[in-house]
């Protein structure tokens, strides 16, 4: 299929022949290593674009300098790199003036003046092609540029935000949220229109934010995994067990293991009392450590997430509120490992309940597949078949970068005419 764009011929999405771009990529957290979703996308997106480009990147790193084995990790992929320091205190002071400002608090927080002064240092020095910012807390640095950009967005913040507050039952977490939905509404329609194209993760998330502003461009970029490295076991006699995973000092993760050690898994001993319970992640919260007990336990900062997904029964997931994509799920699914979880906890992954995993609405329903499971061996095997196939087929890192490309794609033509290169720029 051949499409003419500017008087400029492409086949099937891609532009050929190319040549490399400078471009100037934006993060708030320093990609490496490899946990938690933001970290994992942003470095195998970078890793990709370095491969043919000129890559200049500017990340924070929380609290203090990256350590010398998270620099090589970026720095050994080509990558010219910037780290600024994120203060959390300075930062925290900065929310409080958000409250005066009117900036969203997850904007605020990483509205500052170092990251600025460098990212307005390197648009002097050089002349980008192109700049990306990786989730809107880094749009505000280049929004006025005058150079092609794209905002990896992820998730509907907004959506996100008016999800979470619905599931609250903590005062202070609705309050916070409620803030937050107020600003967002106002904040993330307004910051789209500075993007030539927004990619967020799962078609509900482009709906969402194309009621807030209809007149922006919004692509799909969903996200991958690294199929070698969580790979499947498909022998259900050598797995047993409830396993979740994530960061455990996120709010939202803390209410899930709060509820499955709390108020599922009482209910699910009494029909099986040897299962047991396996909490997976970095940075536990006391909360989530005082769940141990004989059945359940924790286990933080493990080097290999894979092991444990490799090894588990079921990955629970009684998820809640929210946007985008749950990686986690995406990762249990590579691995082999069954899943049970709710209709938000699956979105943006194009499963069929039943078939690739198990969904629950309720409590009643969620704990009814889950004891279905632990007593049928073979229909996890077959879901957790089913299940990688999917991943394999929609969320390869190769098939993302595919998409990816094409995106870019749409922003440039190059072409060869009397041997001389010109680029257009498509606004």
């Amino acid at each position: 299929m051949q499409t003419v764009l500017n008087g400029k011929s492409h086949t099937n999405g891609v532009y050929h022949h190319r040549k490399p771009l400078d471009i100037l990529f934006l993060t708030p957290r320093f990609p490496f290593p490899l946990y938690g979703g933001d970290r994992i996308k942003s470095y195998h997106l970078l890793k990709h674009l370095a491969h043919r480009n000129n890559v200049t990147l500017v990340t924070f790193n929380h609290r203090r300098l990256p350590s010398p084995e998270q620099l090589a990790a970026i720095r050994d992929l080509g990558i010219e790199l910037h780290t600024i320091v994120l203060n959390p205190v300075k930062a925290g002071m900065r929310c409080v003036a958000s409250m005066i400002n009117g900036k969203p608090l997850e904007i605020a927080f990483y509205n500052q003046p170092e990251f600025a002064n460098v990212v307005d240092q390197l648009c002097r020095e050089r002349q980008f092609d192109l700049g990306i910012s990786f989730f809107m807390r880094t749009a505000e640095y280049i929004k006025y540029k005058s150079f092609p950009k794209i905002l990896i967005a992820e998730d509907c913040r907004t959506m996100y935000q008016s999800r979470s507050y619905e599931a609250s039952d903590s005062v202070k977490q609705k309050l916070i949220r409620w803030w937050e939905v107020k600003k967002l509404r106002e904040y993330e329609p307004d910051v789209t229109r500075y993007f030539d194209i927004t990619t967020l993760v799962t078609h509900d998330d482009i709906e969402g934010m194309r009621k807030q502003n209809p007149a922006a461009q919004y692509r799909l970029l969903t996200n991958g995994v690294e199929l070698d490295t969580f790979a499947p076991n498909y022998n259900q006699e050598q797995r047993s067990g409830l396993l979740f995973s994530g960061k455990l000092d996120v709010w939202a993760n803390e209410m899930m293991v709060k509820k499955i050690a709390n108020e599922l898994m009482p209910i699910i001993q009494k029909e099986i009392p040897s299962v047991t319970f396996s909490i997976v992640g970095t940075s536990p919260s006391s909360l989530v450590n005082k769940l141990q007990n004989d059945h359940i336990k924790v286990y933080p900062n493990v080097p290999r997430m894979q092991d444990y997904m490799q090894s588990a029964a079921i990955f629970l997931h009684p998820h809640q509120g929210g946007s985008g994509i749950q990686n986690k799920i995406l990762q249990a699914m590579a691995c082999a490992c069954p899943v049970v979880t709710t209709p938000t906890g699956i979105q943006g992954i194009p499963v069929e309940h039943g078939r690739d995993v198990l969904i629950g609405t309720t409590d009643e329903e969620i704990i009814a597949h889950v004891l279905f499971l632990l007593r049928n061996p073979h229909e996890r095997d077959r879901l957790a078949r089913n299940a990688r196939e999917i991943v394999e087929r929609y969320h390869s890192w190769e098939s993302i970068y595919k998409s990816f490309d094409s995106i870019i794609d749409e922003l440039f033509i190059e072409t060869d005419h009397h041997n001389h290169d010109a680029r257009y720029y498509k606004k």
